[in-house]
């Protein structure tokens, strides 16, 4: 049953992908305006496609999306959808955004597809079952392990603020843990990010306030490869135990380095 669910995935994330990848560095993205307004044209006309696509095939399946927020049919299966993440990256002609869409059964995760169409990238997981990394123009996949780095010192992390306010806070934490890493990255799309760590790219990811769209579909992508999630008190955090309803502070990580830092 679960493939079923990762075909029709695929084949979405595809087409919005590739209706992004269109207008991606076109003049139409480019005339568009203000930020704003390219959030606002871009994020809805893929969420609107997403959404359809669910109504067609699993029309008794509830959704959330960044975009139009909840729609409970008050059922057991939960599509939880950010159709363009990593809309300022987009929007700044820069190829790190994708489309992230995860299904979770009864509150407990089933799989993740995120589609990064300019980077001709396609990484997705089924619970139990692993996660890959797929060439979009071959077709050719690799199973996705973490990194067996162990050394923090010698370790990458990526950053990102997420919805954090506080200004004293980030810089805070961006301070203690760059200062004991190899270096500090931000990609400026949470599902990539999560992505990357599942590949090996790096070691860690951190970020604040995280809505679950922005995740949800990365921290399956990620479990299935070996990593592991914590809290900001580095408490492990149980997958089937996030709820769709938090904000989250979010520290992920291959799960071998030592978490000798102390963050706020």
């Amino acid at each position: 049953m679960k493939k079923k669910y990762l075909k029709f995935s695929q084949k979405v994330a595809k087409k919005a992908g590739l209706k992004l990848k269109e207008s991606f560095r076109s003049e139409n993205a480019d005339k568009r305006g203000t930020s704003k307004e390219v959030k606002s044209i871009f994020d809805h006309l893929m969420d609107d496609l997403i959404k359809k696509g669910i109504e067609k095939e699993f029309p008794e399946h509830s959704y959330l999306t960044e975009e139009s927020g909840l729609v409970d049919k008050g059922g057991d299966f939960l599509w939880i959808i950010d159709p363009l993440d990593g809309t300022g990256n987009f929007e700044n002609h820069n190829p790190f955004y994708s489309v992230s869409i995860s299904l979770w059964r009864n509150g407990t995760p089933l799989l993740g597809v995120i589609e990064a169409p300019s980077l001709g990238e396609r990484f997705f997981g089924i619970v139990n079952e692993g996660s890959y990394r797929q060439d979009i123009e071959t077709g050719q996949r690799k199973r996705l392990n973490v990194s067996n780095e162990d050394n923090l010192n010698n370790s990458y992390f990526i950053f990102c603020e997420g919805t954090e306010k506080s200004n004293e806070r980030i810089i805070a934490n961006f301070e203690e843990v760059y200062s004991k890493t190899k270096d500090f990255r931000k990609i400026g799309s949470a599902a990539i990010e999560l992505a990357w760590i599942a590949s090996a790219r790096a070691e860690g990811y951190l970020t604040y306030n995280i809505p679950i769209w922005d995740i949800a579909a990365g921290i399956v992508i990620l479990n299935e490869a070996g990593g592991s999630l914590y809290d900001s008190s580095k408490e492990l955090i149980e997958i089937d135990e996030l709820s769709v309803d938090d904000k989250i502070d979010l520290l992920a990580t291959n799960g071998e380095i030592e978490l000798n830092f102390n963050l706020q």
